[in-house]
């Protein structure tokens, strides 16, 4: 058999290259999606599949009017959570099973609005045949998250800074809950972080480098490295500078990512007394 000549093995190591080069940044954007994957990102992204929000609302925040009814479909969040389920069971109750036909033994009945099966009512739907167990326990963390189910405990430090992150609209960028995963394009791993997990870690390693980011928008570690720079420069979205944050608000800042982390992003946290 003949060898292939030398011109030729440079042709095909070369193209192979052209092509490995070419398709680096999707392979970069999926390694990144896996490595700081968390099952909030995956439960929004199955739940948006489901077609959860297209009856409860966007991120679960508004449900939709249920036909000859004064009630609608009940949202994820507002504690309207409390009406209906009291703890991870009742949640993957509703999420496998759907709504019950008959009064159950929590006291619900045919005629509650969310439980009704009345030929013009909205029913929650089973997804029981739909779903694995996997996917059942990331929904049960989103809702959770997404209702305010679970969160640090009022009085703490890490209460004071979750509420200073809804008062500047932190999870509009970062997620619910700070999960991260939102689309940015141009940088490096193709979506911005959460504030916890591996994503944060890499571009977070300390204190001190989470005071300069929140209040610069930038950390020089990565601003000055000649590689990251250029992705920095690049990326569409870019972090603002709140450098009006006091250092006392900087703490509580800390005390809840550090409570992201110490829970999971908060789904395996305490339910919230709000």
């Amino acid at each position: 058999m003949k060898r292939p000549s030398v011109t030729t093995v440079l042709f095909i190591g070369g193209i192979t290259l052209l092509l490995l080069l070419a398709s680096s940044p999707w392979i970069v954007a999926a390694y990144w999606r896996v490595r700081s994957d968390n099952p909030i990102r995956r439960g929004m992204a199955r739940a948006e599949e489901l077609g959860c929000f297209a009856c409860h609302g966007d991120l679960g925040r508004t449900g939709i009017p249920i036909p000859g009814s004064e009630e609608g479909v009940p949202s994820w969040s507002g504690s309207v959570w409390m009406m209906y389920v009291k703890n991870d069971e009742d949640i993957r109750r509703y999420i496998m099973d759907g709504s019950p036909k008959e009064t159950d033994a929590q006291g619900y009945g045919e005629d509650d609005a969310l439980h009704r099966h009345d030929a013009d009512a909205i029913t929650m739907p089973a997804y029981g045949n739909v779903i694995d167990r996997r996917e059942l326990e990331d929904l049960v963390a989103t809702f959770k998250v997404l209702s305010g189910m679970v969160g640090p405990a009022r009085g703490t430090a890490a209460r004071k800074g979750y509420d200073l992150a809804l008062e500047w609209k932190c999870f509009s960028c970062h997620g619910p809950a700070a999960s991260g995963g939102l689309p940015n394009p141009g940088s490096f791993t193709g979506f911005i972080p959460g504030w916890y997990g591996h994503d944060f870690g890499d571009l977070v390693r300390n204190r001190n480098e989470f005071d300069t980011w929140i209040l610069e928008g930038t950390i020089p570690r990565l601003s000055n490295h000649r590689v990251a720079k250029i992705f920095m420069r690049r990326q569409l979205l870019q972090m603002p500078a709140y450098r009006h944050l006091t250092p006392a608000e900087l703490d509580s800042l800390w005390a809840y990512v550090q409570w992201l982390k110490e829970t999971d992003g908060g789904y395996n946290g305490e339910i919230a007394s709000w």
